[in-house]
């Protein structure tokens, strides 16, 4: 869809998106009514305003959506629930603009990412982070073999995102991009 979003889907998005953020702030969690809800009105606003054509953009938008943030989920990165609100996202925006709004989501998240560092790092030094690097860096010199140790869970590093909110911020953005 080239132009500016239709007022009804730029509403659902908004709508859809600061809610789920609002509730992942508060309990780390995106409730499936909200995104199965969201996928559903995204697909009805796209039928409302293109027809058959708009249900096939929504459909594509929500696949799409869907496949971007899978392999996130599978890897322990993101929780099912965000997968499933850029899933809702990708329904009202459609494939174009979803993937706009997986780039400013990566930015966002990267930018709350570097906040939570910092703030943690002020308040606990860099004794956690560093003392990981640094055992990771040994046996990779030792064995050749790359290692993982993870964070404990009052490092910087080990504190949870909520990733709606770096979504909601995606999709905002994306919605309102002039394509």
């Amino acid at each position: 869809m080239n132009g500016p979003v239709p007022a009804i889907l730029l509403v659902g998005i908004l709508v859809v998106a600061w809610i789920a953020a609002w509730v992942d702030v508060r309990t780390f969690k995106i409730p499936n009514a909200l995104t199965l809800a969201g996928a559903g009105c995204g697909l009805a606003a796209q039928v409302a305003v293109g027809g058959l054509d708009g249900l096939w953009t929504g459909l594509a938008g929500l696949g799409l959506g869907l496949a971007l943030l899978l392999p996130g989920y599978l890897f322990k990165v993101t929780g099912a629930g965000d997968v499933k609100l850029m899933g809702a996202a990708g329904a009202f925006l459609g494939p174009e603009r979803v993937l706009l709004a997986l780039l400013f989501t990566i930015l966002t998240a990267g930018l709350m990412g570097a906040f939570y560092a910092v703030a943690a790092w002020r308040t606990q030094g860099a004794r956690g982070p560093l003392r990981r690097y640094g055992s990771m860096l040994r046996f990779f010199w030792v064995t050749g073999r790359p290692s993982y140790v993870p964070p404990a869970p009052d490092e910087a590093m080990g504190q949870r995102l909520p990733f709606a909110v770096p979504i909601a911020v995606g999709a905002t953005v994306a919605a309102l991009w002039p394509l």
